[in-house]
């Protein structure tokens, strides 16, 4: 039985984006194809850790460096999907929560999920096998991987079922992450995702210099000349209370003044920003 790898799941609040503060199960798949060099080098962990909940908050770089680098991968695990479904359901046994009868929120990420098309199709297939596919699944994505047909089968069948959504939480990133632009930016992709559903939101890391706000306005334009129009969110770059306190009220400023929305990463303030949150 095929077997994919996990970094982690977990419940918790959605800390980012229009669902911020909405209950949710995580399910992080492991690996990335990109490193976001740009956001500063991590303070890696100098001797071997053994547990993911003894994995260090990251300050600078990537904040779930562990979720790709391969010397971490031991920190993973190789799952079926049934016992993928098993541990989502030992943390909430039904979407629905049976205290409040409020959704839970399925959020697939990353690493890049998207890499990982085959295992999130057979997850979902899973789930709908034990009649408990939620009504809301969020795929979190760079939106550089383009959707293959397995995949966009199973989104069809999902969305044909009342009032299901699927939606795209797409980051794509800009030049201060390192990435080269046209690796990072890539309209036609994510043009494929609306195809599926028009679900979304385009998501962006900002510094607060004048030239991240400028590629901000250059990369919206470029997936709004493909048709889409998903709503901007701006986040500021940032893994600590520490370093968000020094930038996000500029920032926040930044997009009012731009008419953007402005998501302030709840999560982070919160628990600090450490797996497993």
């Amino acid at each position: 039985m095929k077997r994919y790898r996990i970094s982690e799941i977990f419940h918790s609040v959605q800390g980012e984006g229009r669902y911020t503060g909405v209950p949710s199960l995580f399910l992080r798949f492991w690996g990335c194809n990109f490193q976001c060099r740009g956001f500063g080098k991590s303070q890696l962990p100098k001797t071997r850790i053994d547990r993911l909940e003894d994995f260090p908050v990251l300050e600078s770089g990537c904040d779930t460096e562990y979720a790709w680098n391969p010397a971490f991968r031991h920190l993973s695990e190789e799952m079926t999907a049934d016992e993928i479904c098993d541990r989502l359901e030992a943390l909430v046994p039904s979407f629905q929560h049976p205290y409040s009868s409020l959704e839970t929120h399925l959020v697939i990420t990353g690493g890049e999920p998207m890499l990982n098309q085959a295992g999130i199709v057979t997850v979902l297939d899973a789930l709908a096998a034990r009649d408990n596919l939620p009504s809301y699944i969020t795929i979190e994505t760079n939106g550089t991987q383009a959707p293959r047909q397995e995949l966009a089968d199973r989104i069809s069948r999902y969305e044909g079922y009342g009032s299901r959504e699927l939606f795209w939480s797409v980051s794509p990133k800009l030049s201060l992450s390192g990435e080269a632009w046209d690796a990072a930016i890539r309209p036609s992709v994510v043009a494929a995702y609306q195809m599926l559903s028009n679900a979304g939101q385009l998501k962006f890391v900002v510094d607060g210099s004048s030239a991240a706000w400028d590629e901000v306005a250059r990369a919206r334009n470029a997936f709004r000349s493909t048709g889409i129009e998903w709503e901007t969110t701006i986040m500021p770059l940032g893994a600590t209370r520490q370093k968000l306190e020094k930038t996000q009220e500029d920032i926040c400023k930044g997009a009012l003044a731009r008419g953007y929305h402005f998501s302030a990463r709840l999560h982070a303030w919160i628990f600090g920003n450490t797996p497993g949150t």
